[in-house]
């Protein structure tokens, strides 16, 4: 395992890779990483946050349960700009009565942004949690134009 540092403008980012892959983001806020930066994750941070979108991922190894698995799959086939809700998911994997196990996927998510958890908001069309922060998860879907 070896760790290099993004930034973005909602904050700092530790990448953690295996051998396989980019296996987590941790989000450290407005504090500056003590890794060195990783070029290419820097590249597709920046696509996301330009308008031009997500255009290339690095190689992903996400290591989860079979259900978190099912969730995040489900949450990648979200389009830039739109939103589901934490029931749609649910029903989505074949799990209606999730709904809050999906949340928790959601909050476990090891690779927000790319994994867009942020796309998933309430049945009554309220934000709801967001592991990197309520006020990032509305600058994230303002900036995607939700």
């Amino acid at each position: 395992m070896f760790i290099k540092s993004v930034s973005s403008p909602i904050g700092f980012f530790d990448a953690f890779y295996s051998n396989k892959g980019l296996r987590k983001l941790s989000f450290l806020g407005r504090n500056r990483s003590r890794h060195p930066s990783d070029l290419k994750l820097q590249k597709s941070i920046n696509g996301f946050f330009s308008l031009k979108g997500l255009k290339s991922l690095p190689p992903i190894d996400l290591q989860g349960t079979d259900f978190q698995l099912l969730v995040w799959d489900a949450l990648c086939s979200i389009p830039r700009g739109r939103t589901t809700s934490y029931l749609a998911i649910a029903k989505k994997i074949g799990s209606p009565n999730a709904s809050r196990a999906v949340g928790t996927a959601c909050k476990l998510n090891p690779i927000p942004l790319f994994v867009p958890c942020h796309r998933v908001i309430k049945q009554d069309q309220s934000v709801g949690q967001f592991a990197l922060g309520i006020h990032n998860k509305k600058y994230l879907l303002n900036m995607e134009g939700v």
